[in-house]
This record gives C-alpha cells, structure tokens and sequence, in this order.
C-alpha cells in the first residue's frame, strides 16, 4: 500500500493527465460500466459530509469528503477528504490519498474538460476565475497548464490578490471580470449568487463548482436564462442537489435549453451552443478512475510512501 500527499498528486497529475481521467470517468458514467450508489450526506457540527463510494473494473474507491466554511479563519482549505483506492479483485488496500488535493485535481479537470469541449479548441480567450481558495488555485494552475490563455482576472471577496500573484493573474472586482472574462469558473462556497447574467458577454462558457445543497445558488436567474448549453456531471446529481439546477427548473427556466450529461457529449460528439454553461456537483466515478491513474502513475514512476499494515 502506498500514500500519496499533495505533492505526489501535483508530481502525478499534470492537467494532461487529470484531463484525460476524467474523460474516461464521465465515458464510463454515461455508458453505465460504474457502480455508484448516491452519497451519503450528512451534517456534522452544521457542516457538510460526504460518503462517496465507487467501482468500476479498474478499482474500488471509496472518498470521505466535507466542506468546512469556518476553515477560512483557520487557515485550512473548506474541502477536506480521503480517498481508499482498493483492489476490486482481492480487496487489498492499494493507495491511501489525500483527497483534498485528489478532489480539486479531478473538479479542475472537469471544468477545463467541458471548456474545450465548448470552445472545440484551447484558445479561451480571458478567463475570469471567483474564488480565491484551493479549487481557484488548481483551476488556475491547471487551466494555465492546458490552456492558451490570453489574460486571467481572479476574484473574491478577500485572498485574490495573493492568489493572483501567485499564478500570475490580475486581481479585480467581480463586475469587472464578468463583463471581461470569456470563460468564467466560479469556485465558490457562496449560498448566493455571484454569477450576475447582466454583466456576461453574448457568448461565454461557464463552469460552477458551487451550490451543492438543494436552496443554494452560485448563479443567478439572468445568468441561467442567458444559457443555450446546460451542461451536467450528472442530471440524477444536480436534481437532487444543487439549487442551481432544482430552483431554476421549478421556475422554468430550463424549457428550450439543451441540456445534456458530459458523458453523453463525449460519447456522442455532440456539439454544444455557447453561452453555455457546465454545473458540477461531483460524482464518485471522477475520484475512481482519477484516484486509479495516480495509483499507476505512482507505481510507474516510483513515487508515493509505501506502509504495511
């Protein structure tokens, strides 16, 4: 058994290789060749917990997951997590990983995953990032990575000038890079909206990590009906979870829309319509095979500490 920490999974998964994991995750979840029973939520302390077990023929993976709002004062970044990546063969623990970094990585990915699809290329023009915390940081670090990027504006309610000084973006205002950013990722952990519709451009492409409980919005009504592309990690996921889905659903905001899963996209080689927007709650299947690829990688390359127990 090995562990891999933040650094190994920064060694191990360049944007190149998380991008193509998790192709094969939203693949695999569309053509229904992985076992992923909903998460169990729970609240503990008035926090947000997570149970996300997942098997496909690769590996057995199992991640615990939170987010923790009051980490900020702390110091520590909101999402914190475990993954056990486990041998569907025999059962052996194979990998203990810090799911932290492992989550980020993979949501990164998918994110940078359906902006080429949107745009069909790399080029993507000014990208806007809101947020300033560990998610912000690995989309930026990834995108920058995969990307032609012609400028980067980063924006939060505090910490993105630091963070913007260390990837190299510009810190502004939030109306600024709305009204600038040709692809915008909102990284949030606000329960209201800070994706406003007035101050897009015509065309843009969206993704929103945010508003993972059912009455919690990252994008506002003006944003939603601006769309021509709804694009999803999963309709089950965001039906049952995320207010920016449920709630502009109930409203019917979302009659006229395509609105598809990635997977099928991929599959299907179909093309999506910007404005277009890509709304992720994460699904169990990412960490599986992502989790599965560092695992290799990490075996490859000699990389990771190996424990007995």
């Amino acid at each position: 058994m090995i562990i891999l920490t933040r650094k190994d999974l920064d060694e191990l998964l360049k944007a190149e290789i998380a991008v193509s994991s998790v192709k094969e995750a939203f693949k695999l979840h569309y053509q229904k060749k992985v076992d992923q029973p909903q998460r169990l939520v729970m609240s503990v302390k008035g926090n947000w917990w997570g149970l996300m077990p997942s098997s496909t023929d690769y590996s057995f993976v199992t991640k615990i997951v939170n987010v923790i709002p009051e980490n900020k004062e702390r110091g520590l970044p909101l999402v914190q997590g475990v993954v056990i990546l486990m041998s569907p063969d025999t059962g052996e623990i194979l990998a203990i990983i810090d799911g932290t970094t492992l989550t980020a990585i993979r949501t990164a990915a998918a994110s940078i995953l359906s902006t080429e699809l949107a745009i069909n290329g790399r080029n993507i023009g000014i990208l806007g990032i809101i947020g300033a915390g560990t998610e912000a940081y690995y989309h930026a670090k990834l995108a920058l990575e995969y990307f032609k990027v012609q400028k980067l504006y980063i924006s939060a309610r505090k910490s993105h000038f630091e963070l913007a000084k260390r990837v190299g973006g510009e810190a502004t205002d939030l109306e600024t890079l709305l009204k600038n950013s040709d692809t915008i990722f909102a990284t949030t952990s606000s329960n209201f909206p800070v994706v406003l519709g007035k101050y897009l451009k015509d065309v843009f492409h969206l993704s929103s990590i945010g508003a993972h409980t059912p009455d919690s919005r990252e994008l506002d009504d003006d944003t939603i009906i601006k769309v021509k592309s709804y694009i999803v990690d999963s309709l089950e996921a965001v039906s049952k979870e995320s207010g920016d889905y449920i709630i502009p659903k109930q409203r019917g905001l979302l009659e006229n829309k395509m609105i598809k899963e990635l997977g099928e996209i991929i599959e299907k080689g179909i093309k999506i319509e910007r404005p277009s927007l890509f709304k992720t709650v994460g699904i169990a299947v990412e960490d599986n095979i992502t989790a599965h690829i560092a695992y290799q990688e990490a075996l490859r390359r000699g990389i990771g500490f190996n424990v007995s127990i």
